[in-house]
């Protein structure tokens, strides 16, 4: 099982950097931020830009791949998203992993978007075939139900390999997007209790399961658990366990934060690498 750690984009770059150099130094598989215009656990603290922060991750790393934990069309084109993720590439030497999900209510609320669920997963469906077709060819045109592109140029980015994308998904179509790209990535659905959480995810696990998604890539964030996963060394490797039983292939955990949300000791985040058997540097 992989193992990744989100870093979220509250903190300045200078602190910032050290962080996402240990984590490579450290061993782990990949490295994540978040994707918001705001968040709202932290909607009164600072909040920087994902793209400048994975522009400055990839030239402080030099091996460990890169992701959005998750992007959505909430406040991106996929046109215009394309053209960054060429250039993330570009700069990274292709270490760009891009998750991929429908969006939540904070970010749409700031531009004003009113979109039931079902125009939501019909907009994430047209995003992802935009995206895919402008990340990988030249002269793109579409006319669709939530964008348009006329004639646009993507020199630079047939010369090189698209990002993965991942589908973030919790409901049936979404599911089944993920099954046909690949690779989903969820937060679960939630739950009182640790046990209740992995219950409920073992449902949706079985979803996509039933999807025809048996043998594709499966992402977890275990930080939407009632309990944070680096609460000890101890707690987290079990519950790297609980993940492996339901058959995911990845899993991301969350840079201990000095305060709410995510509070714990980087110190842990230590101890758990060589424990891991991570090849640190």
């Amino acid at each position: 099982m992989r193992v990744g750690v989100c870093v979220l984009t509250d903190l300045p770059w200078a602190e910032a950097a050290p962080v996402w150099r240990e984590i490579e130094q450290l061993g782990f598989d990949h490295a994540w931020t978040y994707d918001h215009l705001m968040w709202g656990p932290l909607r009164d603290h600072a909040w920087y830009s994902t793209v400048v922060t994975l522009a400055g991750a990839a030239t402080v790393t030099s091996q460990i791949p890169l992701g959005y934990w998750v992007t959505s069309p909430n406040f991106r084109h996929p046109t215009a998203f394309a053209r960054e993720l060429v250039g993330l590439q570009d700069l990274s030497g292709g270490r760009i992993l891009c998750g991929v999900g429908s969006g939540g209510e904070p970010d749409a609320q700031v531009l004003g978007a009113e979109l039931s669920r079902g125009e939501r997963t019909r907009r994430l469906r047209e995003f992802l075939d935009v995206l895919g077709r402008s990340l990988a060819e030249d002269h793109v045109d579409h006319d669709g139900e939530f964008y348009r592109v006329v004639d646009y140029r993507n020199v630079a980015g047939v010369e090189a390999t698209p990002p993965k994308m991942i589908v973030a998904a919790t409901g049936p179509k979404a599911i089944a997007l993920a099954v046909e790209h690949g690779a989903w990535a969820t937060t679960g659905l939630g739950g009182e209790t640790v046990d209740e959480w992995w219950a409920n995810l073992a449902k949706l696990s079985r979803m996509v399961d039933d999807a025809g998604g048996a043998g594709i890539e499966r992402y977890l964030y275990l930080d939407s658990a009632p309990r944070f996963s680096l609460d000890s060394a101890e707690f987290f490797l079990d519950q790297l366990g609980r993940a492996e039983e339901l058959g995911f292939t990845d899993v991301v955990t969350t840079w201990p934060r000095g305060s709410w949300p995510y509070e714990g000791d980087p110190a842990v985040v230590a101890e758990v690498a060589p424990r891991l058997g991570l090849g640190g540097n």
